[in-house]
């Protein structure tokens, strides 16, 4: 029997309350920080869960994926099942299976996929409202989707992150995707990885041309030249949410 055991879990959590998702000296409310004591609580150990992307402050998951190890033979749904209860009302533990000792949820993530909301509605519903963010009623989905076209492919996305220094900004965006579904627009965004603020910056940018703030072009003018004075204001954190990871087959 090995000494430590590998899981994969795949986490929800709503991020209205936390400070993102990577624990911080001077923000102790974050999801790895509760996740951890919760799981210090259950094992006995100090048990450190590392995660496929670090979520920022107010941005939800659905569908965040974490590894960690645990010593000696543990059940699966025992460890599911234990957390939940120890966890506070706003993170659940969705899944838990095993996961070979190789497995890293960053590294060997294939894609993920994230989600934006907006609402037009003159009232949004309380339950919808922690989760999409206003935009008025003339914004056009049409229009969003000419300027989204001009995103998709392996480039440098470096405009779109917040400032900072960074080795490589190339990142590579299979798709993204705009949604009406009466009052909600919606973006997805598909991709082999994301900056800091990539997709908060980038849809604040589409909004803005949804709603004739700014031609279609300025999409690709952006990508072109690098000018962040040519961005738009950034898309509140509410509206966006990590819906997936995808990974290889195990075994």
């Amino acid at each position: 029997m090995p000494d430590r055991q590998r899981f994969r879990a795949v986490l929800a959590y709503v991020g209205t309350d936390f400070h993102g998702w990577q624990i911080q000296r001077n923000a102790p409310r974050t999801v790895q920080a509760v996740l951890e004591e919760a799981l210090r609580e259950f094992s006995g150990e100090l048990v450190r869960p590392l995660a496929a992307g670090r979520t920022d402050a107010g941005v939800h998951a659905d569908g965040q994926v974490v590894h960690f190890d645990l010593s000696g033979s543990r059940d699966a749904g025992e460890i599911r099942d234990a957390l939940n209860t120890l966890l506070p009302w706003d993170v659940r533990v969705l899944e838990v299976g095993g996961a070979p000792a190789c497995f890293h949820a960053r590294r060997d993530a294939l894609w993920k996929e994230y989600l934006y909301r907006w609402s037009r509605a003159d009232v949004i519903a309380p339950r919808d409202f922690p989760f999409v963010a206003p935009i008025s009623q003339g914004a056009e989905a049409a229009r969003m989707a000419a300027a989204a076209r001009f995103l998709p492919g392996r480039r440098d996305f470096g405009v779109f992150a917040v400032r900072g220094r960074r080795d490589d900004s190339v990142r590579t965006l299979r798709s993204v995707t705009i949604g009406e579904n009466g009052a909600e627009l919606t973006a997805s965004f598909r991709g082999d990885g994301f900056l800091r603020g990539m997709v908060r910056s980038i849809c604040g940018l589409l909004a803005d041309i949804a709603r004739e703030r700014f031609p279609a072009e300025r999409v690709r003018e952006i990508l072109e030249t690098g000018d962040r004075s040519l961005l738009a204001q950034k898309a509140p954190a509410k509206g966006l949410t990590l819906e997936r990871v995808e990974y290889a087959k195990l075994g």
